[in-house]
């Protein structure tokens, strides 16, 4: 119920690449994407949309979404910082030290 949730989407670069030859809307369970074909952007939205709609609470925000790749260290590193933070975060308010 209060739990938070983050969703990683790794290997952006690969999806990045597939995306230019395979259709998102030609999958079955996908069926329901208009976005552009070959579109990067649209695709990753779609699947973040996709992902928040099975969840019960509408509590979830884009700051728990990272879209990654584990070779950039940069990205990985600020993925990572941030993920502490929500941690420690979410731990604080548990404890009840005026959080929230």
């Amino acid at each position: 119920a209060n739990t938070p949730v983050m969703l990683f989407l790794n290997k952006k670069d690969i999806f990045a690449e597939k995306i230019m030859y395979s259709d998102i809307a030609e999958q079955r369970s996908f069926r329901d994407y208009t976005g552009p074909t070959k579109d990067y952007e649209h695709g990753v939205q779609y699947f973040m949309k996709k992902f928040k709609e099975c969840l019960i609470d509408d509590e979830m925000n884009d700051s728990f979404i990272h879209v990654t790749d584990a070779t950039d260290t940069n990205n990985m590193e600020f993925v990572l910082d941030s993920t502490r933070t929500i941690i420690i975060t979410q731990n604080l308010k548990r404890c009840d030290f005026g959080l929230g």
